[in-house]
């Protein structure tokens, strides 16, 4: 079954254009066979013929298509630290979902997307998956993927860089004028390419139903990979900060987050530490014994082995000697 996709030019920021997705889809419990005998054949009009004819010239080609094998080539893959080199094709067994990335955005928005397509691959184990940039400038793609790999956005997929720029594996026939080219193969075998000029969301929609077709699994929607992966990153943030020292130093669960907060700061730290030192005296509050349990935690906190910066400090010893 054949997908036509109208791509849009545009720019990813601000916003990301929608790219609109046609697939036929069967009805439910329904044999094909037995509607398409229950469906009179109407033949084409010219008109039809011609706008066919158009759209598929309007198409985007690039890499494999469907059928066709996918070759061995090597990358640089990219963990923690340390870039090697690796084989892909010859590394892949059984479903193999790569993505080449030919043209990152400004704030590399299509990797931040491409991890919600590694949090739905984390969930089947028989599946390979492949993130691969194509870039003259190996070097600095190599230390943008370290600082990736540090901040474990993408737990399944393997990161990594051509080994020869831009172009890509030579036999591929890669199309260095789009944004991004998928590739979703079985047995080293293509079953579905796919081509973006300016991926959005909808568009890692469908990357994930194809490969939930090469699975043979349920397709999934956009909404419910989302939902899953918020409660799972909330699931390990909760872990993480039941983990911490200074949520076991706190008195209560409540307080314990809020100072996980203070000495974990994100964003501005300058308004982090003024906001998570108001939560701290809301949840006080007018209660004489609150309050000498904060200026308690606060003098336990500040005594401690913790790596205070210059404005959650002072926010401390405030608290603690009021």
């Amino acid at each position: 079954m054949q997908r036509l996709y109208q791509f849009h030019q545009g720019t990813l920021i601000p916003h990301w254009f929608v790219g609109a997705v046609l697939i036929a889809a069967a009805a439910a419990n329904i044999d094909p066979a037995a509607t398409a005998l229950a469906t009179p054949f109407v033949p084409q009009s010219d008109d039809e013929k011609s706008k066919e004819n158009d759209a598929d010239q309007e198409r985007v080609y690039s890499g494999p298509q469907p059928g066709e094998k996918i070759t061995p080539f090597k990358v640089l893959r990219v963990k923690d630290d340390q870039a090697k080199e690796l084989d892909i094709v010859k590394e892949t067994k059984g479903t193999t979902l790569i993505c080449f990335v030919h043209r990152l955005s400004n704030d590399d928005r299509i990797l931040f997307g491409l991890g919600l397509v590694d949090f739905y691959a984390s969930r089947h184990k028989e599946l390979t998956s492949h993130i691969v940039l194509l870039s003259d400038d190996r070097a600095k793609m190599i230390e943008m993927l370290k600082g990736w790999t540090r901040g474990k956005v993408f737990t399944k997929s393997l990161l990594s860089v051509f080994t020869d720029g831009l172009e890509g594996p030579g036999s591929y026939g890669l199309n260095r004028n789009v944004a991004m080219t998928v590739l979703v193969a079985k047995g080293n075998k293509v079953v579905d390419n796919m081509v973006f000029q300016a991926p959005n969301y909808r568009d890692l929609e469908t990357i994930m139903v194809a490969v939930a077709k090469a699975l043979g699994k349920p397709e999934p929607t956009l909404s419910k990979v989302q939902q899953e992966l918020r409660a799972e990153r909330q699931r390990q943030a909760d872990k993480k900060i039941k983990a911490s020292p200074v949520f076991k130093l706190a008195p209560n669960a409540q307080l314990g987050r809020i100072m996980f907060g203070m000495v974990n700061p994100r964003g501005n730290r300058s308004k982090n530490a003024q906001r998570r030192g108001q939560q701290l005296l809301d949840w006080a509050g007018d209660s004489k014994e609150r309050k000498s349990a904060l200026k308690k935690y606060c003098k336990a906190v500040l005594t401690g082995d913790f790596n205070l910066d210059r404005y959650s400090r002072p926010a401390l010893k405030k608290l603690a000697e009021e």
